[in-house]
């Protein structure tokens, strides 16, 4: 039996409707980062620190139709990321987070996404 491996993904962004994706999507989990505690006889065990939100960063194709102020603007929303081998991936309550910087040459407008959680299905 061969499997899917994960190359492609699809991004479904709340009111924004599905997003022209260039391939080469990122998704980030977020949450602790776990590191050892160390006394006089060794390792006692780990302490955790909240790292980062996680986040979902991804390439839109720009054409004239492109809505840049609505992409800017967003938030509040749930996004899902659906991939080509069967999982999938919902940011909650999701915002754009840095300013939306396009690349005229190859028509790319750069987007990321961070949200509260991210849940995987």
């Amino acid at each position: 039996m061969s499997t899917t491996i994960t190359s492609r993904g699809f991004l479904d962004a709340g009111s924004l409707g599905r997003l022209p994706t260039k391939e080469g999507a990122t998704i980030n989990f977020g949450g602790v980062k776990r590191e050892a505690v160390m006394g006089d006889s060794g390792v006692l065990g780990f302490s955790e620190e909240f790292e980062g939100a996680p986040f979902i960063k991804a390439t839109i194709a720009h054409a004239k139709t492109t809505d840049e102020t609505n992409i800017k603007n967003f938030t509040g929303e749930n996004i899902t990321l659906n991939t080509n081998s069967g999982k999938s991936y919902t940011l909650m309550d999701a915002w754009v987070s840095e300013s939306l910087e396009l690349n005229i040459k190859d028509g790319q407008l750069e987007v990321l996404f961070l949200g509260t959680e991210l849940i995987p299905q």
